[in-house]
Formats: C-alpha cells, sequence, structure tokens
C-alpha cells in the first residue's frame, strides 16, 4: 500500500458523543492497553529506513493528532483521522458550527449520508482549527483561491489545511508556512484499471503500471499522490493529471510536473499509514493567492 510499515488500528466505531475515531499503533501500545499522553515510537520500514511518528492523544478536541516529521526538514505536518458515520444526534449538533454556505452545499446533497459526512467533515475541520487557533469552531471564517481551494481568512495564524475523505473515513492535514494537500482512497478493487489509468497517468506511469505486481495498489498510490499535489496547488479536479508523473510504488516521489514553473526539487511527497487506506501528503512552498468570498 505504500513504504512506511508503521501498522496502526483503528478501533470499532463508537457511540455518537464520540465523533473522531483514536488512531494508535500496536508497536507502541500491547493489546487493550490505552496510551496516554504523547508518545514517540519509531518503526523500520520494509527497506529498513526508520520512520519517526508522533503520536499525541488530543482530548480537549476527543480526536487524535498524528504529527509527521518531514524528512530532510523542520516542519511538521499534523494529521486527524475522522469518523464521518456517527448519529443523527451528532449531526443535528455539529451543523451549528457550520457557515450558510457549507450548510447550503449540504443540502444540495440528495443522500442523507453523503449530507451527514459533509457536516461531519466540516465541523471537524473546524474543531481542528478552532483547537489550533484558540477560538470557538463556529468563528473560523474561510477564504477561497480561484479554483475553490479554502484557506483561513487573512492568512491568519501562518496555518495550512487541506480536507480529504473516502467513504466513512477523512484526513484532515495542518501545515505552517507551507502548501499542504492530502488524498485519501479506500483500498478496494477497481475495475479495469488499464483504462482508467489512460486517463490521468503519464505515459511514463502507465508503463510502469504495466509491470506492477499489484495493479490496484499501484493505481491508487499513484492517484493519492496527484491528488495530493494538484490539492496543495490549488488546482482542483479540473488540473489535467497526464501532465504529472510520480512513483506509484515504494517512497512517494514527484518526478515531474507540467503544471507549475516551480521545480519539483521544492515538493515532498509522503506516504502516511492508515489501516485500509492508501494517504498520501504533498508539501511545497506556501500559495498567496486566495480571495476572500
Amino acid at each position: 500500500m505504500s513504504e512506511s510499515s508503521t501498522e496502526a488500528v483503528m478501533p470499532d466505531r463508537r457511540s455518537s458523543a464520540a465523533v473522531f475515531s483514536d488512531l494508535e499503533c500496536r508497536e507502541c501500545r500491547p493489546a487493550g492497553k490505552r496510551r496516554r499522553g504523547g508518545t514517540s515510537c519509531r518503526h523500520t520500514g520494509p527497506a529498513g529506513r526508520v520512520d519517526q511518528v508522533a503520536l499525541h492523544n488530543r482530548r480537549r478536541a476527543n480526536f487524535p493528532t498524528t504529527r509527521v516529521l518531514v524528512p530532510a526538514s523542520d516542519t511538521c505536518l499534523d494529521l486527524w483521522y475522522v469518523d464521518l458515520d456517527v448519529s443523527a444526534d451528532a449531526v443535528r449538533c455539529f451543523r451549528e458550527w457550520l457557515s450558510c454556505d457549507e450548510l447550503a452545499k449540504a443540502g444540495r446533497f440528495r443522500s442523507d449520508l453523503h449530507q451527514a459526512r459533509y457536516i461531519i467533515g466540516r465541523a471537524a475541520l473546524r474543531r481542528v482549527l478552532a483547537d489550533r487557533l484558540g477560538c470557538s469552531p463556529a468563528a473560523i471564517r474561510f477564504s477561497y483561491g480561484r479554483n475553490g481551494k479554502p484557506t483561513l481568512e487573512g492568512g491568519r495564524g501562518h496555518v495550512e489545511f487541506n480536507l480529504a475523505h473516502s467513504g466513512g473515513d477523512a484526513v484532515i492535514a495542518l501545515a505552517r508556512d507551507a502548501a499542504i494537500g492530502v488524498d485519501i482512497e479506500l483500498l478496494r478493487p477497481i475495475e479495469d484499471v488499464e483504462s482508467l489509468a489512460r486517463l490521468v497517468f503519464s505515459d511514463v506511469e502507465r508503463r510502469e503500471l504495466e509491470f506492477a505486481s499489484d495493479p490496484v495498489s499501484a493505481f491508487l498510490n499513484g492517484w493519492t499522490r496527484k491528488e495530493a499535489y494538484v490539492k496543495a496547488l490549488g488546482l482542483g479536479l479540473t488540473a489535467p493529471l497526464t501532465k504529472i508523473t510520480v512513483s506509484l510504488s515504494g517512497k512517494a516521489a514527484l518526478f515531474s510536473t507540467g503544471l507549475t514553473e516551480q521545480s519539483v526539487c521544492n515538493w515532498c511527497l509522503l506516504n502516511v499509514p492508515h489501516p485500509r487506506a492508501v494517504v498520501a501528503l504533498a508539501l511545497g512552498p506556501r500559495l498567496d493567492s486566495a480571495r476572500k468570498t
């Protein structure tokens, strides 16, 4: 699934009172015993590389933080894994944090399930940002770039963020003074991977896919890495993904891009461990192109 072999386990779904699932590591916690407070753990990947991840339990907000230390950098990325499937009572409670625009968008979903997941995802994002900025979730104000990427109004706190979801799982990423993008795709069977690859993969990537031992995992790796990068750029889903070339296995890497004049050396792609999904992060120079709406 990804280069990192850090093994994590998500506990079973909880009652409506606990909206956000915990992420813990079997290497650091014996079965049935919960570790309190922040810890640091070191895990060796299949290629012998050591990944250092700090696991924090932020009980005030009642959801977990996984801090990823970017290689050869002083930058830290904070991640939250969010359980989007909660009770109707919880959805009604958390919708009070949303703006009129967010509620209007939620109302356009035809499915009650998709509407509820959208509300919980936005509420979780507001809770994360409020915890970082020291304000109430309802007080968060967003600005939007030309292609709709949200940022904090006025660049508040120099915090960049991104939200992604797949099914009932979501991931929120925060970074300071850096462009950040995240994508998640649940592991699942995919029919006709080759046809999909022709739409979104470069020639180099399609050749790599032909020789992949697990084409579905290779496709999901490539897709999430491309999406994370495009989201960090703030280009939206209309960006021509065939102009980007990334690795499809092993260490996440950006090889070439025709979407920006920035060197690929300015960007870092990362794999993030998840028990049932492929998660990719992209980190690069901060973009100051947001407009208020």
